[in-house]
């Protein structure tokens, strides 16, 4: 753990000297601009997160041809349903870290319920577990963000065998990120046990950092 520690901070010191910035830029955003009544802010905070974090979103929703196009349906879709999107993230608004088990589930839920919305949308049945997990995490900076890459280096660094605070997963959780979380609160209790500074966004940059 020693070692794990020494890495962590390594990891947050790299984050606050590259990336903390943009962050810091999303999170003002989605404060300015929380709901999804008005397109401007949905246009605004879906093609910033969208893009800037490689959500994969576009490629996983027909296009016409034209510039943006997946990305306009995906923003006609979140107006058309902005009161649904909108209630989905307010149960987001007591949580905070440090996290515990119940903010957990209330994060595990409203992450599948905004998923169930955004899906249909999908071809192929293909899941928007990534996209949603970013787009609630600046919405909701304790969300955990979801993505391949993370989940492979989280699997090396908290292997399910060695899990000792499983989560249980609530039966409106997409099961795949629901596995991830558990993982992931597993090292984020043993990183804040062993006495570090832990955030869930540092923890991120720390496993996509390790394992490399």
């Amino acid at each position: 753990m020693n070692d794990e520690i020494r890495q962590f901070r390594e990891a947050c010191a790299d984050y606050e000297k590259m990336w903390q910035v943009t962050d810091e830029t999303l999170y003002a955003l989605c404060r300015r601009h929380p709901g999804h009544a008005d397109r401007g802010s949905i246009n605004a905070k879906l093609w910033i997160i969208g893009r800037t974090y490689a959500t994969g979103i576009e490629r996983k929703i027909s296009s016409d041809g034209s510039q943006g196009s997946s990305l306009t349906r995906l923003a006609d879709l979140l107006e058309n349903k902005h009161a649904a999107v909108d209630a989905i993230i307010g149960t987001l608004n007591s949580v905070r870290e440090p996290l515990d088990t119940a903010q957990l589930r209330t994060i595990l839920c409203a992450h599948g319920a905004l998923l169930k919305l955004v899906r249909p949308l999908l071809r192929n049945r293909q899941s928007p577990r990534s996209f949603v997990s970013k787009y609630l995490h600046f919405h909701c900076p304790a969300v955990p963000i979801f993505d391949s890459i993370a989940m492979r280096k989280l699997t090396k660094l908290s292997p399910w065998r060695q899990l000792t605070n499983k989560l249980t997963i609530p039966s409106e959780a997409d099961p795949e990120y629901g596995w991830y979380v558990s993982r992931f609160w597993q090292l984020y209790s043993d990183l804040r046990s062993a006495g570090a500074n832990v955030t869930v966004k540092t923890l991120d940059h720390f496993i996509l950092s390790a394992c490399t």
